[in-house]
């Protein structure tokens, strides 16, 4: 029989906030934003701050032994419904070095005290899923992997985390921060935080907050650039690289070289697509399916032999950016001169 599928990270925050409690948690894995909230919303809900000096007991994997965490969680509370052992840096624990020594965890996971929530941290990485101990805490809790989001997927992240605040964002705008900002996830989520401040429960994330609160313009961005290209409107490209020199710092050369790179990627592939329907196309390209609407109009315009040239194009000014065979030149200058092949 299939292991049942663990739980999201939204919706073990969504059961946690209601204190609905597994006995077990193993947080482990590569992201720590993630790692960092759920670690933080179990503190918060668990035990009730005016009873933590007696039922909350916070270990380190370096300090402390299986033996002692496992005679934590036994101890009930005291005048409270539950009490909490939370290791910290389960990682270093020695006995995960060991699959007999591990067995004392397996063993107590088989009858956990169901008046205490035991969680364990383990950071940077996952344990070994195959281990019967990591088996045997997912069929009585939860063990939750912490993967580091893909860039392809990050705007669908950010949906859900605007969604989970009970806000709404258009995809378009979505992947506009997720172009700006990267997958680092508390950067990500400290902006939009930014935005919920000013934004009521029931709102929706507009172009107009974004430019004032982020500091991205709604019109003179990267994703308006590549959209410009796409239709070869050579009057609308030249107006947002002439913003976007004068915003340099904000939109710095060797930020939007890559961006550009990626794109004339995705648009080889998709002249190589077998199958360019909306749904297919979405698929194959990693994007969302409003996307590939672009990608069909820059099909026409971009030949794949146009795009070998526009690659070597952004090599040489990504090479010359970096000062390389370049003595004097502007990096914007660069890739002005970049653009004019490309569009012609």
């Amino acid at each position: 029989m299939a292991a049942a599928p663990q739980p999201s990270f939204q919706q073990i925050l969504k059961e946690v906030r209601a204190g609905d409690f597994k006995p077990v948690y193993l947080l482990g894995g590569e992201e720590p934003f993630h790692l960092d909230q759920l670690e933080k919303a179990i503190r918060e809900h668990a035990v009730a701050e005016q009873e933590r000096d007696f039922n909350e007991e916070v270990l380190y994997g370096r300090d402390a032994n299986l033996q002692q965490i496992i005679g934590a969680a036994k101890q009930f509370p005291m005048m409270a419904p539950r009490r909490l052992v939370l290791v910290k840096e389960a990682q270093e624990l020695r006995e995960w070095r060991s699959k007999e020594k591990l067995e004392v965890l397996a063993k107590y996971a088989e009858n956990p005290v169901p008046s205490t929530v035991l969680v364990l941290v383990h950071r940077n990485k996952m344990p070994d899923k195959r281990l019967s101990v990591v088996k045997k805490l997912a069929s009585v809790g939860v063990v939750f992997h912490a993967q580091r989001i893909k860039e392809y997927k990050l705007p669908e992240w950010i949906e859900q985390f605007v969604s989970a605040r009970n806000r709404r964002i258009s995809p378009r705008i979505a992947r506009l921060l997720a172009e700006y900002l990267g997958n680092d996830l508390k950067k990500v989520a400290g902006e939009l935080e930014k935005l919920f401040i000013s934004l009521p429960e029931g709102g929706e994330v507009d172009d107009v907050m974004v430019e004032r609160h982020i500091g991205i313009s709604k019109d003179f961005n990267v994703f308006e650039l590549t959209n410009a290209l796409a239709s070869k409107d050579i009057g609308r490209v030249t107006k947002i690289v002439t913003y976007m020199r004068a915003n340099a710092k904000a939109h710095p050369v060797p930020m939007v070289l890559p961006i550009l790179t990626n794109y004339f990627s995705r648009l080889l592939v998709f002249h190589n697509l077998p199958d360019q329907s909306q749904q297919a196309a979405a698929r194959a390209l990693k994007v969302h399916p409003y996307a590939v609407k672009e990608y069909t109009l820059a099909a026409r315009n971009y030949s794949p032999a146009k795009l070998e040239r526009i690659f070597g194009y952004l090599r040489t000014c990504d090479k010359k950016s970096k000062g390389i065979d370049n003595v004097a030149t502007d990096a914007y200058d660069l890739l002005q001169e970049t653009l004019f092949k490309t569009l012609h």
